[in-house]
């Protein structure tokens, strides 16, 4: 491709120039020329081009020959590719300032034939320049039609190695993040000489690194990597395109197996959608609802940001074991498992933990409600309800410093019983005859009646340890546990009594938390 390019040797080997004498620089003979001009006036600056070969009669120098220096300067400082004299029509000699200036910057001077016209050069030499930009262009188009062809046909790998061939170079496509897509065989990183962004608007979505540098005179090499850049950006786009498609049908599944009854009957289809989405496969599956208890911003949308950032972590870190997503504020996971035990599901939402604290606040809580194992994806959706009831329950009946806060249904089986029987007339019954005369007493008198009560059942009543759970004397829970006797009109060492005592406190602490329930 680069003997397409019209260099000043070039020009000297046409008939037109047999006569022509070059003077100095030829060390520039590989000089291109892009364009041909004429020179008459001493204006110099502002006007002179980049690979432009400048013909004069030296008339503007015929007093000031010093200025045919002047000439050599600007067109040095802009890339000039040559310049011709007439040298004999006006200038006797040329000077030797000129000369050295011409072998210093590599700018040739030479002597046009007395008896070549302007015209006659002009025609030549633009006849060669379009001559050659037309095979550049048939070569581009032809290149440019193999990548095309390549992008349509979505073979990346085969593009790269076109890239490599006609630029004579090692070359590699890479993603946003820096990581090689495609590479020719002997690519690597130690030979990448530049690296050109891709990028549609303001998004940056790669780059093509290549092992050598083009030049400013490798118009095919130029043209051709715009075109490479031009078609990996619609590359790019069409597979940011299709992961979103395939996220959204991976977001919509997901939230019909969670969120939706399950149909026992569409399970084998549900696991084969599973599958060519490329989701979560196992033995067992459950859910798990996952809260923060402080939002890291007053700002509801900075807190929303954060939870789908989670959500993109959970699904792109851990793909084959959880899936994410996030649901009017609450997210939640579908997770799969080799084992039903319960202690594996804690192993692996502790792993799950320590993974989200990187992203989370230091001062953020995370916690986390597990429900049961079930066979089938079918019945997932009944275990995100038992995560979301034991995430409820275990906040509201036990205080943990810790950010680490794993609550499994089973551990709250009596709760999760209650929570179901919320209302029932027996129960409704049992409370009001046993608790709230006590809650009343406490309310009226400022006394801790209920939660001495409730220590009392839950250490079996050993009166000691409910003094050293409450921090008060062994008398004063003594007294206590005396005054809970007359006001019931019971004796608290009737087994009978302390269980459904313990019932009715249990099902108490169940009414609060079903008041705060948003299932």
């Amino acid at each position: 491709m680069q003997s397409a390019a019209f260099t000043f040797a070039h020009m000297m080997q046409l008939p037109l120039f047999r006569d022509a004498q070059v003077l100095a620089g030829m060390t520039g003979s590989d000089n291109e020329i892009f364009y041909v001009d004429s020179m008459e006036m001493p204006d110099l600056t502002g006007w002179l081009r980049p690979n432009e070969l400048i013909l004069t009669t030296g008339y503007s120098f015929r007093n000031e020959p010093h200025m045919l220096s002047r000439l050599l300067d600007e067109m040095h400082k802009v890339g000039g590719a040559a310049v011709g004299i007439k040298a004999r029509r006006y200038l006797k000699e040329i000077p030797d300032e000129a000369i050295l200036k011409s072998n210093e910057y590599g700018i040739p001077l030479f002597e046009i034939p007395p008896d070549v016209t302007y015209m006659d050069m002009t025609r030549v030499i633009l006849d060669e320049i379009l001559g050659r930009q037309a095979i550049i262009l048939q070569e581009v188009q032809h290149a440019n039609q193999q990548l095309t062809d390549l992008v349509l046909n979505r073979r990346t790998d085969e593009l790269v190695v076109l890239v490599g061939q006609l630029l004579h170079c090692e070359a590699a496509i890479l993603n946003a993040g820096g990581d090689i897509e495609a590479c020719t065989t002997d690519f690597s990183w130690t030979d990448t000489v530049q690296k050109h962004v891709v990028r549609v608007g303001t998004r940056v979505f790669g780059y093509i690194a290549i092992s050598r540098t083009l030049e400013s005179i490798d118009t095919f090499g130029q043209l051709f990597l715009e075109h490479v850049v031009t078609v990996l950006a619609v590359e790019f786009t069409i597979r940011q395109s299709q992961r979103l498609r395939r996220e959204q049908e991976q977001t919509d599944l997901l939230a019909e197996i969670l969120l939706q009854p399950g149909k026992p009957e569409q399970e084998e289809l549900v696991r084969y959608r599973a599958q060519r989405l490329d989701m979560i496969q196992g033995n067992f599956y459950y859910a798990a609802s996952l809260e923060l208890s402080e939002a890291v911003s007053s700002d509801e949308n900075v807190n929303v940001l954060l939870k789908e950032r989670l959500v993109k972590h959970i699904n792109s870190s851990f793909r084959l074991k959880f899936s994410s997503m996030l649901s009017d504020g609450v997210l939640s996971v579908l997770c799969a498992t080799e084992t039903s035990a319960r202690n594996q599901q804690r192993t692996d939402i502790e792993s799950l933990l320590a993974s989200i604290r990187e992203i989370v606040a230091e001062e953020q809580t995370i916690s986390f409600g597990i429900g049961r194992t079930y066979e089938n994806l079918s019945e997932a959706s009944t275990s995100l309800s038992e995560a979301r009831k034991a995430l409820i329950i275990g906040k509201g009946q036990r205080g943990n410093e810790s950010w680490r806060k794993i609550f499994h249904i089973h551990d709250f089986i009596v709760e999760e019983m209650l929570l179901d029987l919320t209302g029932q007339p027996q129960l409704e019954s049992l409370y009001k005859e046993l608790i709230e005369p006590l809650k009343q007493y406490d309310r009226e008198y400022s006394q801790h009646l209920l939660s001495t009560l409730n220590a009392y059942l839950r250490t079996g009543a050993n009166t000691k340890l409910v003094a050293e759970q409450l921090f008060i004397h062994r008398n004063s829970v003594l007294y206590r546990l005396e005054r809970i006797k007359e006001i019931l009109q019971c004796d608290l060492n009737d087994a009978e009594l302390r269980f459904r005592l313990t019932l009715a406190m249990r099902y108490g602490e169940t009414i609060d938390i079903y008041k705060n329930m948003h299932l």
